[in-house]
C-alpha cells in the first residue's frame, strides 16, 4: 500500500558535516541515488520501452514521534572566499505526528546554539502537503561577522561586531502552483554593531542597539508595518575625500552595483510595457533616535576641516506611504557640542510624491573652524564670527519653496590666503556693505524650483544668489546699499547746477541724508568723493557769475560810502532800474580795449553791448574749473560730517583724474561721484 509508519525515531548526539563545494553542491545531497536530471536509475531501467511510465500509488509516511538530542552540525560553504563556517551545537528536536498526508499538521519544537554565542528556538506546527509552517521563532545574539563572506565583496566595509536577535510569529504557506506566502509578526534587533572602512581602516558606523517592535510584514497582502524603531548610541563617520567623493558613495562595490543593474535590466526589459507595479504599503509609527553622533571630515579642502554633530536625538512619528499622511519630525543635536540644531515639521518620504514641510534651525555656530573653506574660495580665512540660520523648506508635488534666513554675528575675515580657486570678487567689501553697526549681517535667500528638474540644485541656487551679491558689491555697491536703505544706484552721485558749488536744496534730506545713514550703519565702509565739472557749461556759468559780481560790486561800493551795512556780494540785489548805472560803472573799470570815438575816448554803449564785451573778456581757466570741482567735493564732505553720523576719518577727497567725469547717460557732468571702499 506504499504506507510507512514509524512509532518513534530517536537520534542521540548526531554529528553532521555539511559542506557546499566550490561548484555549489551540498555533500549531503550527493548521498541520493538520483541522477543529474533527477531521475531514479532503477525506475529509469524499469520503464517499458516505447510506453508511458505506469502510475504508482501515493506514498504515505507517518512518524508518530521524533526525538533528537545533543547533536552538532558543522557547516562550511566553500563558494565564498574565505569560506563561511558555522557551528550548530546542542541540537534539540521534538516532533509529533509527522506525516506526508495532505492537510495534516505536525507539532514540533527545535532549538540549537549557533556559533557558540547565539541561539535559535522554533516552536509550532508544520505540514508536508502542502508545505506550510506556523511557528514561534526566537533568535538570540546570532553574530553577523561569521556570515560576512556572503557580502564582503559587495560592500567596502568590514563588520567588526554585532549580533541579531528576534522574537515573533513566522508563517509560511507554499500551495502547489501558487506563490509562496510569508508573514512575520514580532520584533527584531541588532545589538553592538560596529564596522570600519576597509580602505582607510577608520570607523564607519556603529551603534549600541537598533530595535524594531510591533513588526508586521508579509506578501499576501504585501505590507510592512512597524510600531517603533529605536536607534541608540550610534556613531557615523562621513568623509569627503580628496577627489570630492563621499565615503558613503563608495560603500557598495562597483562590481556589485553593476551586477545588480545588469540583473535589473534583464528582469525589467520584458516588462517594459507592463503596468506600473503597486508599491508596498509601509507604515512606521515612531522612529526614535537617542545619543547619536556624526563626525564629518572634509579632506578636499586644505587644511582639512572636521566637525562633529553630537547629542542627536528626537523622534519621527507617523511615517506612511499613504499620500494623505505626513509624519511629525522633532530632532535635535549640537554642532561641536555647543551650537544647538533643531529640525521640526512634517514629512512624507515614503509616498510616491515627496512631501516636506520642515524648519531647520542652527544657532551660534562658531565660524573660525570654516577658515579652510573661505581661504580656498574667498581668499581669506575667518578670524571670528558666529552663524545662525533658520531654513524653511516646503516640497509638495515636486515643487520647492524655501526660505533661507542667515544671520552672521561679528563675522570678520582674517589673513589673506593664496588660493588659485579664490574668487576675484571683493568679498571684504561685500561683507562691509552687509555688516551693520552692531557687527551683524542678515541675509534672506529664497529658493524655488522643481526638484524633478535634473538641472535644479538647491545649493546651486543659493551659491548663485551669494555670487550675485558679490558681483553687485563689485559693480554696483550703491545699488546694494540702496536695496537696504533706499535710493539705489542714484546714491553714487550728486548733481550740481552749472557754475555752482552749493549743494542742491533737496540734498540734505535726500541723497546726503540717506548716504549718511547708510555710512553710519556700515562702520567698516569708507567713502571717496571726487568732484567734476562740465567744461563748457560750468565755464559759461562761471563767467556769468563773475559778471554779476562785478556789477554788484559797484552797488556795494556805493552802499559802503553811504555807511550802509553791506551784505555778502552774492546776496546783493541789483534792481532793474539801477542795473544800467552799475553796469556802466563796472564796464568803465574793465581794462580790456574798448571801442572809442574820434577823440579817443571810450564810447557809451548800449546795455547789451557792454554785457557782451564784459563776458567776452572774463577769463575762465582750468584752475578755476578745478577749484569748482574741489569746492563741490568739499561741500559734500562738510555736509556729511555735519550730520554727525559719519566720522571725518572715513571720508576722503579724491583729486579727479580729469575735470570732466566719465560720461553717463542722463547725468550731468557737473557733479560729484562717490566710491565705496
Amino acid at each position: 500500500a506504499r504506507e510507512f509508519r514509524v512509532a518513534r525515531l530517536t537520534v542521540k548526539d548526531p554529528g553532521i558535516d555539511a559542506v557546499i563545494d566550490r561548484g555549489g553542491k551540498l555533500n549531503l545531497l550527493l548521498l541520493s541515488t538520483r541522477g543529474e536530471k533527477g531521475e531514479d536509475k532503477d525506475e529509469r531501467a524499469g520503464t517499458p520501452s516505447g510506453g508511458a511510465e505506469p502510475a504508482s500509488p501515493e506514498t504515505k509516511i507517518i512518524i508518530e514521534a521524533i526525538r533528537l538530542s545533543g547533536g552538532k552540525v558543522r557547516f562550511r560553504d566553500r563558494t565564498t572566499d574565505p569560506p563561511v563556517d558555522l557551528a550548530l551545537d546542542r541540537l534539540q528536536l521534538t516532533a509529533d505526528n509527522v506525516t506526508t498526508e495532505k492537510d495534516r499538521k505536525a507539532k514540533f519544537s527545535f532549538s540549537t546554539d549557533v556559533h557558540r554565542t547565539g541561539g535559535v528556538s522554533v516552536d509550532g506546527d508544520f505540514s508536508v502537503d502542502p508545505p506550510s509552517l506556523g511557528a514561534k521563532v526566537r533568535v538570540k545574539a546570532i553574530p553577523i561577522s561569521p556570515v560576512q563572506p556572503y557580502f564582503t565583496d559587495k560592500v567596502k566595509i568590514l563588520v567588526t561586531g554585532g549580533a541579531v536577535s528576534a522574537e515573533g510569529d513566522l508563517s509560511v504557506d507554499a500551495p502547489k502552483g501558487r506563490p509562496t506566502n510569508v508573514a512575520y509578526k514580532g520584533k527584531a534587533s541588532v545589538n553592538g554593531f560596529s564596522s570600519v572602512d576597509k580602505e582607510r581602516g577608520e570607523e564607519f558606523l556603529k551603534f549600541a542597539t537598533l530595535h524594531l517592535v510591533g513588526m508586521e510584514a508579509g506578501n499576501a497582502p504585501r505590507k510592512v508595518f512597524i510600531k517603533g524603531i529605536a536607534l541608540t548610541d550610534f556613531f557615523s563617520r562621513i568623509i569627503l575625500n580628496p577627489d570630492a567623493s563621499l565615503n558613503v558613495q563608495g560603500i557598495v562595490a562597483k562590481g556589485a552595483a553593476a551586477g545588480d543593474n545588469a540583473t535589473a535590466k534583464t528582469v525589467t526589459a520584458p516588462l517594459a510595457d507592463a503596468t506600473k507595479p503597486v508599491p508596498t504599503p509601509v507604515r512606521i509609527e515612531t522612529v526614535t533616535l537617542q545619543g547619536g553622533a556624526i563626525l564629518f571630515s572634509d579632506r578636499y579642502v586644505k587644511p582639512n576641516y572636521t566637525a562633529s554633530l553630537v547629542e542627536i536625538g528626537g523622534r519621527i512619528s507617523g511615517l506612511s506611504s499613504e499620500e494623505s499622511r505626513q509624519a511629525d519630525v522633532d530632532l535635535r543635536g549640537k554642532l561641536e557640542n555647543s551650537a544647538p540644531l533643531t529640525i521640526r515639521g512634517k514629512i512624507n518620504p515614503l509616498a510616491e510624491n515627496l512631501f516636506v514641510d520642515l524648519q531647520i534651525e542652527l544657532r551660534d555656530m562658531d565660524l573660525s573652524p570654516l577658515s579652510p573653506y573661505t581661504g580656498r574660495y574667498a581668499g581669506y580665512g575667518i578670524r571670528k564670527g558666529k552663524l545662525t540660520f533658520v531654513l524653511n523648506y516646503h516640497i509638495d508635488q515636486k515643487k520647492l519653496n524655501a526660505e533661507n534666513k542667515i544671520f552672521l554675528d561679528q563675522f570678520t575675515f582674517g589673513e589673506a590666503v593664496d588660493s588659485p580657486d579664490a574668487t576675484k570678487l571683493p568679498v571684504r567689501l561685500a561683507v562691509a556693505l552687509l555688516k551693520d553697526r552692531k557687527g551683524e549681517i542678515v541675509l534672506d535667500l529664497p529658493v524655488t524650483g522643481q526638484i524633478d528638474d535634473p538641472k535644479f540644485s538647491i545649493w546651486g541656487v543659493v551659491w548663485k544668489i551669494i555670487g550675485n551679491l558679490l558681483v553687485k558689491a563689485a559693480t554696483s555697491p550703491f545699488a546694494l546699499l540702496g536695496a537696504i536703505f533706499g535710493g539705489g544706484e542714484e546714491l553714487s552721485y550728486l548733481e550740481f547746477d552749472p557754475g555752482t558749488t552749493a549743494l542742491p536744496g533737496t540734498a540734505e534730506g535726500g541723497k546726503i541724508g540717506t548716504l549718511a545713514k547708510a555710512l553710519g550703519e556700515r562702520p567698516e565702509l569708507t567713502l571717496e568723493i571726487e568732484g567734476h565739472v562740465d567744461p563748457e557749461r560750468d565755464s559759461e556759468a562761471l563767467r556769468h557769475l563773475i559778471f554779476r559780481r562785478k556789477v554788484a560790486a559797484q552797488k556795494v561800493k556805493e552802499l559802503a560810502r553811504g555807511g550802509v551795512a553791506v551784505p555778502a556780494i552774492d546776496n546783493v540785489f541789483v534792481a532793474a532800474a539801477e542795473y544800467p548805472k552799475y553796469l556802466a560803472q563796472a564796464y568803465r573799470e574793465e581794462k580790456f580795449p574798448k571801442p572809442r570815438n574820434v577823440l579817443g575816448m571810450a564810447k557809451d554803449l548800449p546795455v547789451p553791448e557792454m554785457e557782451k564785451l564784459m563776458l567776452a573778456h572774463i577769463p575762465v581757466t582750468n584752475d578755476d574749473l578745478r577749484q569748482i570741482a574741489l569746492d563741490r567735493a568739499s561741500n559734500v564732505k562738510e555736509r556729511l560730517i555735519g550730520t554727525g553720523k559719519v566720522e571725518p576719518g572715513r571720508i576722503f577727497l579724491v583729486e579727479p583724474k580729469t575735470l570732466p567725469p566719465e560720461k553717463k547717460e542722463k547725468l550731468r557732468d557737473s557733479r560729484v561721484d562717490f566710491r565705496i571702499k
